[in-house]
């Protein structure tokens, strides 16, 4: 299934929906109220709640039901998609956890970088990561705006992991199944200020989640259809030619791994973890000012099974907040 989140015309409200391989987005909410009682039983404890809380719609032992709400609801229930705006898959995530350096490829490409400012990159013994904020998140056919100021604005194609149940400290043999299934992330950065943070040795945070540097979607394919997660297929285009190429295949630390690993802090339904890039970014480039993102330029993210992510490049005006 291919689950997420649309606003109808007029609304900015997000509302989860189940995405049709015949462009239907199936309203889970209204599907819900106009179902059978039956129907409505398995959730009838937890209706405090809208279908757009992860807790109703990411859980895996749900998913009969929510086929059942999609194969019975009626026209009234259903848009087109060309008549919506899709949302990011999971709008307000209690965290989003961002591995680096995942892929031996951008691993390569990062040392030879650094190695040229005479500092040397060790090889990863486990799938560290910096946090994205909620508050960059934006959706596919969204802007990707460029704050004022800044110009070094990179990209980085990424499998994103949603977790559909509470997992602590879970071993790599069970991770999977707390798993819900799975997005493209790209995960936009200023690289100017990327490398201050990195050089003061605290972190990296400001460069990676300035508003609408998290551009997810276009929505979620439940893991129950994507039986290996290590053997997808990935694509960054910008202005349709291609700048990033790879497998999942070629990650260092799998999604089992990163799962396990980072359940030590405890993940909730809807967290999200986004996986590493592969090479090919920018500021890799022999000359990377002809390569990072300027005002017009299209961004298309694309990993095969899952969908295509699509954002529009712009300069953003001074005070412009709105991540839609």
């Amino acid at each position: 299934m291919k689950l997420g989140t649309f606003a109808a015309a007029g609304s900015r409200a997000w509302r989860a929906a189940l995405f049709d391989a015949n462009d239907r987005v199936v309203d889970l909410d209204a599907a819900l109220q106009l179902a059978d009682p039956a129907l409505r039983e398995p959730l009838a404890a937890d209706r405090e709640f809208m279908p757009v809380d992860p807790r109703f719609w990411l859980d895996p032992a749900l998913r009969a039901v929510i086929e059942r709400l999609a194969t019975t609801s009626s026209s009234k229930c259903v848009h087109r998609l060309a008549d919506v705006t899709v949302g990011p898959p999971v709008p307000q995530p209690g965290k989003v956890i961002a591995v680096g350096r995942n892929y031996m490829t951008h691993v390569k490409e990062g040392q030879q970088i650094w190695a040229a400012r005479g500092k040397k990159v060790e090889l990863p013994t486990f799938p560290a990561a910096f946090a994205k904020f909620v508050s960059a998140l934006t959706a596919t056919d969204s802007d990707i705006r460029i704050p004022t100021g800044v110009r070094a604005v990179d990209y980085e194609i990424e499998l994103a992991i949603v977790i559909g149940r509470h997992a602590f400290n879970v071993t790599e043999a069970d991770a999977l199944s707390f798993v819900a299934g799975y997005t493209i992330c790209n995960d936009i950065g200023a690289r100017e200020l990327q490398r201050l943070e990195m050089e003061s040795q605290i972190g990296i945070t400001l460069s990676k989640n300035f508003p609408t540097f998290g551009p997810m979607g276009p929505w979620m394919v439940t893991a129950d259809e994507i039986d290996d997660p290590q053997a997808l297929t990935m694509e960054l285009r910008v202005n349709g030619k291609r700048r990033q190429h790879a497998s999942t295949a070629d990650m260092i630390f799998t999604v089992r791994q990163i799962v396990a690993y980072w359940s030590r802090i405890g993940l909730q339904p809807g967290d999200i973890i986004s996986t590493g890039t592969p090479s090919g970014v920018a500021l890799a480039m022999p000359d990377p000012e002809n390569y990072y993102l300027k005002n017009g330029d299209v961004v298309e993210a694309e990993i095969g099974r899952i969908g295509r992510l699509v954002n529009r490049v712009v300069e953003a005006v001074p005070a412009q907040a709105d991540t839609r």
